[in-house]
């Protein structure tokens, strides 16, 4: 099964790299994103509600990583679109291979993509605070490898989840549209319900309550603390992680029985 999958998850990672508009695309994101909304809305702000980022540019940029996570998980069901379209996808289900090895590839492949993606996100914010007249990310002096690290983790176990649950719900999808209206559907209120762009604590209490479980804030809440020093967070270190890891294991335990259940489907 280890072969069949790592055979699997490079046929996807060589589809993308080799596609130069999504490489393009995936850099031209972040930079409309930093570039355009980051600067315009680059106000001040009262600093305890920043969780310890310097200004607004900083706090917003960090949120960035895990939106870009969340988007480049949400779109993976594409490729399995056009593989079911092209006959690709009823090829592996007849093939003597493990039917598991079909979500658990694209689940990895996509992880590695949106880590790869978020990074690119915060190498660019890094640049933008060296531009003169713009702003950009700054982060607190004694970052170091373990910060890097706890970043790298925290993206990974996001990712997986994200990207467990929509491969189980690309899947069970059988028309393209259905699946483009599920994304709309889901991307903006997953978004603008998190800590990723505005203070929790700024908005309405009902609100709050479903930012608060909502595991983009616990994301963005726990590499706020990483990068920012003095940064209290709305939860500890420890409670960020945990929560992201029960996110996981949930995601990927549904997304396992919904895809099989799909795949068994003729």
């Amino acid at each position: 099964m280890i072969r069949e999958t790592w055979a699997l998850t490079v046929r996807e990672l060589k589809h993308w790299y080799r596609a130069k508009i999504q490489i393009f695309m995936m850099l031209v994101q972040p930079i409309v994103w930093l570039g355009l909304f980051g600067q315009a809305f680059a106000f001040p702000l009262d600093p305890r509600l920043l969780n310890g980022a310097p200004d607004y540019m900083s706090y917003m940029s960090v949120g960035q990583l895990a939106i870009i996570a969340l988007f480049t998980c949400m779109f993976v069901g594409m490729s399995l679109v056009w593989d079911r379209r092209f006959g690709f996808l009823n090829k592996l289900r007849a093939s003597p291979i493990p039917r598991a090895s079909i979500p658990i590839s694209r689940v990895l492949a996509t992880v590695v993509r949106a880590v790869v993606a978020a990074m690119l996100v915060l190498i660019i914010a890094l640049l933008f605070a060296h531009i003169p007249g713009l702003k950009g990310l700054t982060i607190t002096a004694n970052f170091g490898v373990m910060e890097f690290l706890g970043i790298l983790l925290i993206l990974g176990l996001l990712a997986t989840a994200f990207a467990s649950i929509f491969v189980a719900i690309a899947l069970s999808i059988k028309q393209q549209e259905t699946l483009f209206a599920v994304i709309n559907l889901v991307n903006l209120p997953l978004m603008f319900a998190s800590a990723a762009l505005f203070p929790v604590s700024s908005m309405p209490d009902w609100l709050q309550a479903v930012a608060k479980v909502n595991p983009l804030t616990l994301a963005v809440d726990g590499m706020r603390q990483l990068m920012f020093s003095g940064s209290t967070g709305i939860y500890s270190l420890g409670v960020d992680i945990l929560g992201l890891l029960v996110f996981s294991v949930v995601f990927i335990i549904l997304g396992i029985v919904v895809a099989m259940r799909a795949l068994k489907e003729k």
